[in-house]
């Protein structure tokens, strides 16, 4: 239960912050008890309105910053704060990326219950890297971004974080589709893809050697940077006779792996999906499930010995029904990807105490100027 405590006459009150959580919060402590703040950095003394009172925690929200981090710095966007899309646009870069590692770190050892010092950390582009974004229209019919904490759309003319080709749709709402109040766009150099409008939405782009195909109403990653330092990362010492590729999607790391094994077995639950994973995974000897990853496993498919699984699971992480089928099948390698700490740590601290060896964990920044956090482990029998 929460209480908000907004307008009950509870005085305002100074708070010093220890460090930043899972999530991008900051953490104090108001008479022994966390308060979490956003738009705060480590060290900051800061003066807050309590915002929600719960049994072990309280929220609060930033009204001035009494003594400010050497790490702040004056946000490189008009919007921060009012749209929803960048919560650390007040941290320089390079603490962003040092946050996200202790971020890691302490995740490992309070909800994995291991210690792990090396994460390598893999960057990019800071700003205009994103080629991904799901736009919305008001009632104005202006197109924006949906505000922090609210269902409002803030209208947004342009966007540093975003691609150029994605910025010419905010500069001309007419390549949106005027039905739509919520669709995606793709968008990179000189092509552009928005939902709705594009006949096929279809996309290609180069990801190392390869080029991949999908469409603009399927899930890619957003940082097209990253990708070609991930996908090295994933496919590093991998080969043999039999991998599977789990919540596979459109067959990015399948498209590798069919060069590296001479059966690939994909997973996905989206059928449109995994119709674009058989374009881009070259070779007649795959297969190809349109399931989720537990009903292919009681189908009794997952019965055989891998020589490798790539897994890249939703925020919730692998399910115990995945992570106990893991510690019994005990693939040769095991690459998990992961866009959440938090149940990353909880799934590898169980694999790593069922008898499977953890290696090497990166740190890949797709979402500069936000606490979103992507990282990869690599695991071995």
């Amino acid at each position: 239960m929460s209480a908000d405590i907004e307008n009950t006459g509870i005085d305002t009150t100074e708070i010093v912050i220890e460090k930043l959580v899972a999530g991008g919060e900051g953490l104090g402590f108001l008479d022994g008890k966390a308060v979490f703040v956003p738009g705060t950095l480590p060290g900051e003394k800061v003066r807050v309105r309590l915002t929600q009172r719960h049994r072990d925690f309280d929220r609060a929200s930033l009204l001035s910053v009494l003594v400010s981090s050497p790490a702040r710095q004056e946000p490189p966007c008009a919007l921060a704060g009012i749209c929803g899309g960048c919560d650390w646009l007040h941290v320089r870069y390079e603490e962003q990326l040092a946050q996200k590692v202790s971020i890691v770190r302490e995740a490992f050892r309070r909800v994995g219950r291991f210690d792990w010092k090396e994460i390598s950390v893999h960057a990019g582009p800071s700003l205009g890297y994103r080629n991904r974004v799901q736009m919305h229209r008001d009632g104005a019919g202006r197109l924006g971004f949906m505000g922090a904490g609210s269902r409002r759309v803030v209208p947004v003319e342009t966007c540093p974080v975003s691609d150029r080709a994605i910025n010419r749709v905010f500069h001309s709402p007419g390549l949106a589709p005027a039905d739509m109040d919520r669709f995606t766009v793709w968008g990179c150099g000189d092509t552009t893809a928005v939902q709705g409008m594009d006949r096929d939405g279809e996309v290609a782009v180069r990801v190392l050697e390869k080029e991949i195909v999908f469409s603009v109403d399927c899930f890619f990653q957003s940082n097209l940077s990253l990708v070609s330092q991930l996908v090295p990362f994933v496919m590093s010492g991998l080969s043999g006779e039999s991998a599977a590729d789990l919540y596979c999607g459109v067959g990015l790391f399948g498209a590798f792996l069919a060069d590296r094994f001479s059966r690939v077995t994909a997973v996905e639950s989206s059928s449109l999906s995994l119709s674009y994973a058989r374009r881009n995974m070259s070779g007649p000897a795959h297969d190809f499930y349109p399931m989720s990853v537990e009903q292919w496993m009681e189908s009794g498919a997952a019965r055989g010995r891998l020589d490798a699984v790539v897994v890249d699971p939703p925020r919730s992480g692998l399910g115990p029904e995945v992570r106990r089928w893991l510690t019994q099948a005990m693939p040769g390698r095991l690459i998990y990807v992961s866009c959440n700490p938090v149940t990353l740590a909880r799934d590898l601290g169980e694999l790593v105490r069922s008898g499977l060896t953890l290696e090497e964990v990166g740190l890949f920044d797709f979402f500069p100027q936000t606490s979103h956090i992507e990282t990869a482990a690599r695991l071995r029998r």
